[in-house]
């Protein structure tokens, strides 16, 4: 009987190991030269310029075309801009320090973009140093959005 017991918990304790590693393990992201990336990264910005607009209007729906519909990242981004438009706050890319593609060990991609975003609320601004992880994707011969990673600088 205690062997039984052991085993169900080595089992189970080999399997979180398992799955804690093959969800949880982003890698090592790394700056890389690929085709397309000035592409990517001219979505980005009219995304950004996209996303200041859709909160002025108070409307997620101008965005919808930039993601992938229906994923964990478009209800994520969908959520952010309700909060910000409950608070009727406007996020805006004040300065842009760089942005650039990244890959992984994986190959998995993502364009990494630094800068000072101010929120606007209520006639106040705050402006923070963040950066801002775009995982893309291609569909249908576009880019699409299919999740941000966001980052203050502060933390």
């Amino acid at each position: 009987m205690k062997g039984r017991g052991f085993m169900r918990k080595a089992l189970i304790l080999l399997i979180a190991a398992f799955v804690l590693t093959a969800c949880g393990e982003e890698g090592v992201w790394e700056e890389v030269d690929r085709a397309g990336a000035e592409e990517e990264e001219e979505f980005i910005l009219e995304y950004i310029s996209a996303w200041e607009e859709s909160l002025e209007v108070q409307s997620f729906s101008v965005l919808e075309p930039y993601y992938v519909l229906n994923t964990h990242g478009y209800h994520t981004e969908r959520r952010q801009h309700q909060q910000l438009v409950s608070s009727r706050s406007v996020e805006a890319l004040e300065e842009l320090h760089s942005i650039y593609p990244e890959e992984n060990e994986f190959g998995e991609e993502r364009v990494r973009l630094e800068g000072v975003f101010s929120t606007t609320a209520g006639g106040e601004s705050v402006e923070e140093e963040q950066t801002r992880y775009y995982y893309l994707m291609r569909k249908n011969d576009e880019w699409k959005i299919d999740a941000i990673g966001r980052e203050n600088q502060s933390e």
